[in-house]
């Protein structure tokens, strides 16, 4: 999250301008230091005084602003674009010399994770001697990411002499020095991994340490073979950090040159109590941990919606209208559609605050670098947070289907198929599938076999 504090606005000093300090700025990490006391009245002139010389040592400019402090990050950490280091203060700045700017701590990053005590023992101890190359493997919505962030901050931080500047930036994904690649499409593709292969051997931007984190790679066949070497022996200033939900056949050599470290789905109970800390009221956060399906990010999204409740219900009902034939099947898929959109709703706030971050960023240093990678990920959350919908709609459906088979509702055999025809659409959207024809299929499927 963005610090509040800030440096005060330059101007006299004064009795008043000490009781009501000046506003704070966004893009300030600490206070500037105090405004320097005047000097004292220089003594009456005497005789007995030598004489003053000629040209007095010229006194730094006491009004002249401080330098700019380094920009907090804005918005939610989760952003898959590169911050831009500010350029560094003039040379005729004599406080460019002093220590670095004061900065609230946030304290060991790894602390923050949340219900998974074997996974941050064992980064908490990879610190003391990073390996080359760690792979977390565990289930969507498990943190995986927010995880590999808060390792990589521990890991540029360890040799840093600003500490809490570089977890700042890590946790929000705007460290010049870690390099988040995700797939685009289906899969990782060639291209993608040989530019992972050329950012690996680049020296570090801003200290000793490069941190690169690989998303997905259980998805990249294709493109594992070109990351192996680099990942196996990377240059000793670079550490990689590979997500996936499994280790596959397609990427078992790979995972062999890593120190793996697993990840458990999240139970409600971490979710609910990880809404509470955050100010989400009870009842709320426990609806929310409940339909988030393990996930932080659906969770947190869950909780600042009104209408997930609503858009439940819809997916209860569904079944109710399906008789068999494709148009009864297509209603009830635009239905279900129409509910993921609206699932997206809360995420626009987020996107248009994240928006305004960048561009107030372009303004102060004169580039928009890293604008067009945020647009990009906002388009992969909007596909995700509606994947997400659908699958929570999935799984209300197969609860209805198992409780009335239960209670002897719906016969064993129509229940198995129709369980069957939502794992398979489940499949088909983990893959990227088309949605209205995942569904399309899926619709016609549970017709028939309710019949």
């Amino acid at each position: 999250m963005a610090s509040e504090d800030g440096t005060d606005e330059p101007g006299e000093a004064s009795e008043h301008a000490a009781a009501e300090p000046a506003p704070l700025s966004l893009f300030d990490f600490g206070d500037a230091a105090p405004a320097p006391s005047p000097p004292p009245e220089s003594p009456a002139p005497s005789d007995d005084l030598p004489e003053p010389p000629d040209e007095a040592p010229q006194q730094p400019d006491r009004s002249a602003p401080a330098s700019e402090s380094i920009p907090a990050p804005a918005g939610m950490p989760a952003a898959d674009e590169l911050s831009v280091s500010p350029a560094p203060p003039s040379i005729d700045e004599p406080a460019a010399a002093e220590a670095p700017v004061d900065e609230a701590p946030v304290g060991n990053l790894l602390d923050g994770i949340v219900g998974q005590p074997a996974a941050v023992e064992r980064l908490q101890a990879a610190l003391a001697s990073p390996l080359p190359a760690y792979l977390f493997v565990g289930p969507a919505g498990a943190g995986l990411r927010g995880a590999a962030c808060c390792f990589a901050g521990e890991l540029l931080a360890a040799r840093s002499p600003t500490p809490e500047r570089e977890r700042r930036l890590a946790l929000a994904e705007q460290h010049p020095d870690l390099l988040i690649f995700d797939r685009v499409g289906a899969a990782m593709t060639a291209e993608q991994a040989r530019e992972a292969v050329r950012a690996a051997a680049a020296a570090p931007v801003a200290g000793e340490q490069k941190v690169i984190v690989l998303c997905d790679v259980d998805r990249a066949a294709l493109s594992a073979p070109i990351l192996l070497k680099s990942v196996e022996e990377p240059p000793p200033s670079c550490v990689f950090v590979l997500l996936a939900e499994e280790v596959n056949r397609s990427m078992e050599t790979l995972a062999s040159r890593c120190a793996r470290v697993d990840f458990e789905s999240l139970g409600n109970a971490d979710l609910q109590a990880l809404l509470i800390a955050e100010g989400i009221e009870h009842g709320r956060a426990s609806f929310a941990a409940a339909a988030a399906g393990g996930s932080i990010d659906r969770a947190r999204l869950l909780a600042s919606d009104d209408d997930a409740a609503v858009r439940i219900e819809t997916w209860r009902g569904l079944r109710g209208t399906l008789n068999g034939t494709a148009s009864a099947a297509m209603a009830a898929v635009d239905a279900a559609l129409e509910a993921a959109e609206q699932a997206a709703a809360p995420l626009e706030a987020r996107r248009e605050a994240e928006r305004a971050a960048a561009d107030e960023q372009a303004e102060l240093y004169g580039t928009n670098v890293g604008r067009s990678s945020l647009d990009e990920r906002h388009r992969r959350e909007l596909r995700r947070v509606r994947t997400d919908e659908i699958t929570m709609g999935l799984a209300v459906l197969a609860a209805q289907i198992r409780d009335e088979s239960g209670n002897g509702g719906l016969r064993a055999e129509a229940a198995a198929g129709q369980l069957d025809a939502i794992g398979d659409a489940a499949e088909a959207l983990r893959f990227n599938a088309n949605q209205r024809l995942a569904l399309s299929c899926l619709f016609i499927r549970l017709g028939h076999s309710g019949l």
